[in-house]
């Protein structure tokens, strides 16, 4: 959950994980991107489509991701599946996120 980040972000490694799946095709995937790092370094990313995110009971299609070239990149879930679910609520007391 990374407010601060424009799109989600998976690791080369869980790209490679949904391809052998069939959940990503050479279709999804849409081209490079560089992205502005937290620490201000620049990194490298191919963009692709997701064709679903699921979080809870909610589901998204066809949502832009990007794919970090390195194995271990964090999971970020950023502003092109978040400002899609319109109201989030974050409880740190409880340690929940509420899509509304």
């Amino acid at each position: 959950f990374d407010t601060g980040a424009s799109d989600i972000t998976i690791s080369a490694t869980e790209a490679i994980f949904l391809y052998k799946q069939g959940k990503l095709s050479d279709n999804d995937i849409k081209g490079v991107r560089e992205y502005e790092i937290a620490d201000g370094t620049i990194a490298e990313g191919t963009i692709i489509n997701l064709k679903r995110v699921r979080i809870g009971n909610k589901t998204l299609e066809n949502v832009e991701a990007s794919v970090m070239h390195n194995l271990s990149s964090p999971l970020l879930m950023g502003q092109s599946a978040l400002s899609r679910f319109g109201r989030i609520t974050v409880d740190y007391n409880r340690n929940e996120i509420r899509f509304d």
